[in-house]
């Protein structure tokens, strides 16, 4: 069985417009095409990222200072009302208070 001249030729079809993927050898200039570019004078990595961080994060972090902050205050209070009462309730005036007998 002979195969075809598709089957043995790189690309499919006959004349393409686009050039095959990655082939860059014989890429012509196609119409429509645009192509941009930054100046190499403006690609600093992080130009002053550390001040611009400090105030720009500040101004971020006090607007939202209201939805974290209350509730993690709130449960700050829940935490060390529950931790001290435990400790109260599991001791011997605890135990006493609360009509129960204390077993050393």
């Amino acid at each position: 069985m002979r195969p075809t001249s598709a089957r043995m030729s790189e690309m499919p079809g006959g004349k393409v417009y686009n050039v095959w993927w990655g082939d860059k050898n014989g890429a012509i200039k196609q119409k429509g095409i645009t192509t941009y570019t930054i100046s190499p004078w403006q690609t600093k990595a992080a130009p002053h990222w550390l001040k611009s961080y400090i105030f720009n994060g500040y101004r971020r972090i006090s607007g939202e200072v209201l939805f974290f902050g209350i509730p993690m205050l709130a449960g700050y209070g829940v935490y060390t009302w529950a931790k001290s009462y435990d400790e109260w309730q599991n001791s011997k005036a605890g135990h006493l208070a609360l009509g129960g007998e204390h077993h050393e």
